[in-house]
């Protein structure tokens, strides 16, 4: 009983470990700018001006984000799959 409650937590666990490991793998000078221009704006797309949209356009074409949402998915068919056994 315990494991089908923690099951949906664990999926999302898992979902957020590959987001943190794709963010480990960018350039440190990236991961400042993404994270100064998001603190600058309260994460509004609107808030930001044509130069840091294109600027931030450009460092998401780098950020590989195929691969991310690729390991992403993987991560919860993973966990969806384990979810599945454990009943």
């Amino acid at each position: 009983m315990l494991l089908r409650r923690l099951a949906p937590w664990l999926i999302v666990f898992e979902v957020l470990r590959a987001g943190h490991d794709h963010w480990g793998r960018l350039d440190p000078a990236d991961r400042t700018r993404v994270s100064d221009l998001m603190r600058r704006t309260h994460g509004n797309p609107a808030n930001l001006t044509p130069a840091d949209r294109s600027e931030l356009l450009a460092m998401g074409r780098s950020m590989h984000l195929g691969r991310l949402g690729f390991s992403m998915a993987t991560a919860a068919v993973i966990g969806r799959r384990r979810q599945r056994r454990g009943r």
